[in-house]
């Protein structure tokens, strides 16, 4: 403080104060985002002003009041406004500003947020964000007191220092099989119609607009309904009917490193870097633009985009980005009307926990399937709870996604007759069988330094990742070198490169189902993700080696199966909230201080994959399935116990209607302990070619 003071006084004496200034309050500020726990997001509000209201009992109703000291909003609802705001009406019309109920709570938000604010001396102009739909917060520079003082609050569920993000840095499409019949694209009315009215937004580098794969050639200047994102238009940036919406996200970086260095780089969402081009041409890039070698096409060509440039280049020449400025573009995301978040990027954080996504909660809450990147910190060896391992993005309110290679042969996948993506496989030599795992894609168990055993087992009770895609030396659009260049194609791997394909798979399967949840959109593509690979053998890791449910989850997507599951694994607020309070219910509470919080264990979230790490003597686990096939079936179980494990499945087989849900009880019985975790599966098989198939990862240990 005294050095500061000194900086000051001298400054003054030499005429430099402002610039002086400036340095001591870099050197003195640092960049946080506040949470706050009063009243609920927009992403997850049902009407009224409680807490919890409109919610049903499965959805996790509560009935309290907001804080009386946070009730005062300035906007009031006339009663022919209070119309229900809950399930059953379209996400978009469900959170547009139209609505009176929203601009009410919006208002109430806002209201909150600059209260809590201006009760440690923060002016409403010192806000960067303001996080209304899938957080209520508010990002901020501030001195070490407020930030203390915030935490302290009764109205603050977190107070989170902005963190450094890096970007977890083809023809997938015929090998995915999207084109067979029966597939993805010919189930959503052919290749020329396959993301019609989806809207795919990429939080990335940006977007190089001229390219090929976005010309708005044959699109409507009419935005799919609800839709509301705007286009930062600049003298180098326009958007089109194609790319409906970008945003140049740079509050955060400038915080923490000052401006952008604008010698390598547009204060404008267009792309520097290549990464978010080619992520945006793999999701939902055009069909069938020629390049060298073949033609590209994106997972839902018919698909629009919106752009969240969030990446910078700092005076260094290093491209990186804010926590801010990805929590920022998330929200916007949300309000905007997006279908889909694709998120190739990751903080590689060791102290990171599941309640730093709860933003990413209440975007699944609100009807938005993300497509998360794994991580590129490769494969462990053993499964030893010491050994620190890190995948980047392991929360279960998102799809984490790994890596895989191809074929550059025209080879597919088993059963499939043909697939593709927006990228043409590379002309270098790949693996005689793929999909085989790629060397770099982030695996578990999720170790961590944990300070006691529980909080390890309680992580590893969640299987990540949920699936692998093609992800290695795969061809798709890259940025030209000055503005209005078409741009060209660039060569890229990482988990990075998986990611925009699974949601660009996401898109179709809410094209044909738009009442799916996002957790039934996972679900569909985890149950039919197939384990085998090109020459009928398991899929092996970079060594040859069986690949485990650590290194591909569920195994490799299979589009063509992915519309007709059978059964699916839905999980709600409900869920969510008490999965968080098993972890840790102190937290839960400031996060979701009026919902009727039951501390759940992690192996019950009602997911594909059941994993239980340190299982001692027997234990019982629960999962819900619902019949989205369209008529009644009668399933049976096939068992397949990992190496020590007695399991039993109760009942053993059912009969269920279609839309219905039907509970199940797996029983588990540690036989041969084990330091290691030992893997098998239960199917759920019908008459009519459904195979639901879920993955068991146990470690038996001894009592």
């Amino acid at each position: 403080m005294t050095a500061i003071v000194f900086l000051v006084l001298l400054a003054v004496a030499v005429g430099q104060c402002d610039a002086l200034l400036q340095a001591a309050r870099q050197g003195f500020l640092k960049h946080y985002n506040v949470r706050l726990r009063s009243a609920l997001p927009l992403a997850a509000y049902r009407g009224g002003f409680s807490i919890f209201p409109g919610w049903t009992d499965d959805e996790q109703a509560g009935n309290a009041s907001v804080p009386a000291a946070l009730t005062a909003a300035p906007t009031t609802l006339a009663a022919e406004a209070r119309t229900m705001v809950g399930r059953g009406i379209p996400r978009r019309a469900r959170l547009s500003m139209e609505n009176p109920q929203i601009r009410a709570h919006a208002d109430l938000l806002e209201y909150q947020q600059t209260t809590v604010a201006a009760s440690v001396g923060l002016s409403a102009d010192r806000i960067a964000y303001r996080f209304k739909y899938s957080q209520n917060g508010f990002s901020a520079s501030l001195t070490p007191l407020q930030a203390r003082r915030l935490r302290r609050h009764a109205a603050v569920a977190a107070v989170q220092e902005s963190r450094e993000v890096q970007r977890l840095t083809t023809d997938s499409p015929t090998f995915l099989g999207m084109g067979s019949s029966g597939s993805l694209w010919s189930s959503n009315g052919g290749q020329s119609k396959a993301g019609d009215g989806m809207v795919i937004a990429v939080v990335d580098t940006g977007i190089w607009p001229e390219h090929p794969s976005f010309s708005d050639s044959g699109f409507s200047s009419t935005k799919p309904a609800g839709w509301t994102g705007k286009c930062d238009t600049t003298t180098d940036f326009k958007c089109n009917n194609k790319v409906i919406g970008a945003r140049a996200m740079y509050a955060g970086f400038t915080e923490n490193n000052g401006a952008p260095d604008l010698s390598a780089d547009w204060l404008s969402p267009r792309d520097s870097q290549g990464h978010g081009t080619w992520c945006a041409g793999a999701s939902a890039g055009n069909k069938d633009v020629s390049m060298a070698g073949g033609k590209a096409s994106g997972m839902a060509p018919a698909a629009r985009l919106a752009i969240y440039k969030v990446f910078w280049t700092k005076a260094s020449g290093r491209n990186t980005a804010s926590t801010t400025d990805v929590m920022a573009a998330i929200d916007q995301a949300v309000a905007d009307g997006a279908d889909v978040i694709s998120l190739s990027l990751g903080t590689m954080d060791p102290t990171a926990t599941y309640f730093d996504d709860v933003p990413l909660l209440y975007a699944n809450l609100a009807g938005v399937f993300v497509a998360f990147a794994a991580g590129n910190s490769g494969s462990p060896k053993g499964t030893n709870f010491d050994t620190y391992r890190q995948i980047a993005n392991f929360a279960p309110f998102y799809l984490t996604v790994g890596a895989s290679s191809i074929l550059r042969d025209g080879a597919v996948l088993p059963k499939a007759d043909n697939l593709s993506s927006s990228a043409i496989l590379s002309t270098y030599p790949m693996a005689s069988a793929a999909p085989e795992i790629a060397s770099f894609s982030s695996a578990g168990p999720l170790c961590r330094p944990w300070t006691d055993a529980s909080s390890a087992q309680a992580t590893n009770s969640i299987l990540k990742p949920d699936v692998v895609g093609p992800g290695v030396k795969l061809y798709a659009a890259a940025p030209g070198k000055t503005v209005g260049e078409t741009g060209t194609y660039s060569q890229k791997s990482g988990t990075s490169m998986a990611t925009p394909h699974l949601a660009g798979i996401g898109a179709l399967i809410l094209q044909k189902y738009p009442t799916w949840s996002p957790a039934q959109v996972m679900s569909a593509i985890m149950t039919t993700a197939v384990t085998s690979n090109t020459d009928d053998s398991n899929i092996k890791d970079v060594d040859g080696n069986t690949a485990t449910p650590w290194e591909m989850g569920q195994g490799h997507v299979y589009p063509p199966k992915v519309l007709d599951p059978g059964l699916t694994y839905d999980a709600r607020a409900a869920y969510y909230m008490n999965f968080l309070a098993g972890q840790s219910l102190k937290q839960a509470k400031l996060e979701f201080p009026n919902a009727r919080l039951v501390r759940m264990p992690p192996r019950n979230l009602n997911r594909a994959s059941i994993s239980v790490s340190r299982l001692k003597g027997t234990l019982t686990v629960s999962r819900l399935v619902t019949n989205v096939a369209g008529s009644e079936s009668t399933y049976k179980v096939k068992i397949k116990a990992p190496k020590g494990v007695s399991v039993t499945v109760s009942p053993k087989k059912f009969t269920i209607a279609a839309g219905q849900r039907l509970k199940y009880v797996v029983t588990l019985t540690v036989k041969t302990p084990s330091k290691d975790f030992q893997f098998g599966s239960l199917t759920w098989k019908d008459g009519d070619g459904h195979s639901v198939r879920s993955v068991l990862a146990i470690q038996p240990v001894a009592t």
